[in-house]
């Protein structure tokens, strides 16, 4: 692996996600997949309580543009859009500005964003799920995945609409897709696997359009 292109995601579950798409299609090893730690530096040492998180991966780009982009060539990250994909946009831009970039979009490209400019490291961005929804999460991409007409999956949906508005459920926030895939991967044939596992296991099928887009971007981005 080249370790002057840096992919960062925000948690295990993103890296195990990534690392099994890449698996899947056979991408070339052309760079690393890194959670950062809560300095936003490289640590796989550290505990998993000190990695992960927007804020992190946002202190990684931050740091590594600045501090070492006479070593980084290549250097991309994979956020959620969250409550509000503008405002994730917008915390990117700033930081990209604040380091040297300019003329940058005014909103991610959806195919996935890529940016050049002379002498700094080429810069990517996938803002979960499709660079374009208002809201969403790497759970909404993987939903994405799910086999057509799947039994379980509509199920699934069926049990969690069930569950919403109920005076026992303790979020206020609308977490009905993280709550889906959870409960359509429960109820497959060995329960209950991680997001990267389930891909392999081909519970969930990399092979569909959303996900040869974000293929698409990884090879723009450190392959080609």
């Amino acid at each position: 692996m080249i370790e002057n292109r840096i992919l960062f995601v925000e948690g295990a579950d993103d890296l195990h996600t990534v690392k099994a798409i890449c698996q899947h299609f056979k991408i070339e090893e052309t760079f690393v997949v890194e959670i950062p730690d809560r300095t936003g530096t490289i640590n796989r040492k550290a505990k998993a309580t000190e990695l992960g998180g927007i804020d992190n991966v946002f202190k990684a780009i931050d740091l590594f543009l600045i501090e070492g982009s006479s070593a980084i060539e290549r250097i991309g990250i994979v956020i959620d859009a969250d409550e509000n994909i503008n405002s994730r946009w917008q915390s990117v831009i700033s930081i990209l500005e604040k380091v040297g970039y300019t003329n940058l979009p005014a909103s991610p490209n959806p195919d996935g964003t890529i940016i050049k400019q002379e002498f700094l490291p080429t810069f990517g961005v996938w803002i979960m799920p499709d660079n374009q929804i208002e809201r969403g999460y790497l759970e909404t991409f993987l939903n994405c995945l799910v086999p057509e007409n799947d039994k379980s999956w509509e199920q699934a949906k069926s049990c969690v609409a069930d569950l919403e508005n109920k005076p026992f459920i303790k979020t206020n926030v609308d977490h009905t897709t993280k709550a889906e895939i959870h409960t359509f991967l429960a109820w497959q044939e060995e329960p209950g696997k991680p997001f990267g596992q389930a891909i392999t296991a081909k519970y969930l099928q990399a092979d569909k359009s959303e996900c040869q887009n974000f293929v698409n971007w990884l090879n723009r981005l450190f392959v080609v």
